[in-house]
């Protein structure tokens, strides 16, 4: 078919570009393996990336409570203050990979981290038990006072710390269950009554953590599928950034193959393929379909390589078709639309330069943000843009959420149709 030879045509003569190599299968591959190397190995035979141990000052200034003296603990030695636990919780066998800790008064702790001798600074404040128990009138606060150069160590470490607090404070949740349920039943506790059922209830949260080592259970993300490893989280950071750079640079590639039809009417070979017996619509179809097959060429290479190389898991084969096949169509169609919007191939340049890298960038920005406190609002800014629909659900792939992959695709196949009818029009329009 005649349809066929045009794609073949342009498939052969792009597949010899080394400019159209680079950016198909170069760059994305070169960007994910610098993150490789800089996070310390590539493919699941190297060691995994390792969180650093952060060295932790803790100044426990907590002058307990005279209501009650002390804290029963199953097992263990009593506790004066609530401080004390606190600290005994942290230096537990689960922390020491994550942090190395010390005790010092306020002033040495905070030199210590001005000096970048410790990590982070933990100040207990003096009326936390009060606070815990309800016998404060005012919150207690517990400062983590940081060195300004780190950023991931000290992260983790409050959100331990915080965890743990959390933990306490069911207790006191619990005793005003408690006291609820009996007031409604006539019966009134007295002080000593309240803070005698507050330590056996801490007591008893403090026997369930025995069992279970820590009140904190510290979840490593995994991916559930049948027959597959865990993914380590240099995996989960390669991932990321293999899916942008292969999205960011699939819709170049549609972009660049339909530009082919303007570069061919500069150069006057489109003209001499319109005289020809064969129909401007075959001609079009053609070579539209020459941009599909360098994408469907371009995402499998990259999937694979990722797999293979790097051993990035990609979710269910299913999700992942879904995923792909919208992508291919998306970029596809994009490519055709911008490019029946332009008349020259210097006008194709302020495509290439300005609107494709904007809508990339913004497509796929959430690999940016991870971890950062606006990471949830670049859940919904990317589907501004039809990179971000492809971004969207090859996250739903990796993360077995088959209904978000579905609607994503489905999303993205709208667009494709969308993009393609007007595209295709303007096209035909302009060449008939």
């Amino acid at each position: 078919m005649k349809i066929i030879a045009i794609a073949i045509k342009d498939l052969w003569r792009a597949f010899r570009s080394f400019f159209a190599l680079a950016f198909m299968f170069g760059v994305p591959i070169l960007m994910t393996a610098m993150f490789a190397f800089l996070f310390g190995g590539i493919g699941g035979n190297e060691p995994e990336f390792t969180i650093p141990r952060t060295d932790v000052v803790i100044v426990n200034q907590d002058e307990g409570s005279l209501l009650v003296p002390n804290f029963e603990v199953e097992g263990k030695n009593s506790f004066s203050t609530m401080g004390e636990m606190l600290v005994d919780t942290l230096q537990q066998e689960t922390f020491e990979d994550l942090m190395t800790l010390t005790t010092a008064n306020e002033a040495d702790a905070r030199l210590a981290v001005d000096n970048q001798q410790a990590g982070m600074a933990l100040i207990i404040p003096a009326e936390f038990t009060n606070a815990l128990i309800g016998q404060s009138n005012q919150p207690a606060e517990i400062e983590f006072y940081q060195d300004p150069e780190l950023s991931l160590g000290p992260q983790i470490i409050q959100s331990i710390v915080m965890s743990v607090v959390d933990g306490f404070s069911s207790g006191i949740l619990t005793l005003d269950t408690v006291t609820t349920v009996l007031e409604d039943q006539g019966v009134i506790l007295n002080q000593v009554e309240n803070m005698t059922l507050l330590s056996n209830l801490t007591a008893g949260s403090d026997s369930q953590q025995d069992a279970g080592d820590t009140n904190l259970n510290i979840i490593t993300p995994t991916i559930n599928t049948a027959g597959s490893e865990q993914a380590n989280p240099l995996q989960t950071i390669l991932r990321s950034i293999m899916a942008g750079m292969m999205i960011f640079y699939a819709f170049f590639t549609g972009t660049s193959a339909a530009q082919t039809i303007l570069q061919e009417q500069e150069n006057g070979t489109l003209a001499r393929l319109f005289m020809t017996p064969t129909p401007t619509t075959t001609i079009l179809n053609g070579k539209f379909l020459a941009g599909f097959l360098m994408i469907i060429v371009q995402v499998i290479v990259l999937l694979g390589f990722a797999n293979l190389v790097f051993g990035i898991y990609w979710g269910p084969l299913i999700s992942l078709l879904m995923a792909s096949i919208g992508l291919v169509a998306l970029a596809t169609s994009f490519g055709i639309f911008v490019m029946s919007l332009v008349k020259s191939t210097k006008q194709a340049g302020i495509i290439f330069g300005a609107v494709l890298t904007f809508t990339g960038m913004l497509g796929i920005s959430s690999v940016f943000v991870m971890g950062t406190p606006i990471e949830k609002a670049f859940n919904y800014i990317p589907l501004l843009v039809p990179q971000g629909w492809a971004m969207n659900a090859f996250e739903a792939s990796w993360n077995d959420n088959g209904v978000q992959t579905l609607l994503h695709t489905g999303g993205m196949l709208v667009l494709a149709i969308l993009f393609f009818a007007i595209g295709n029009a303007r096209f035909k329009k302009r060449f008939n």
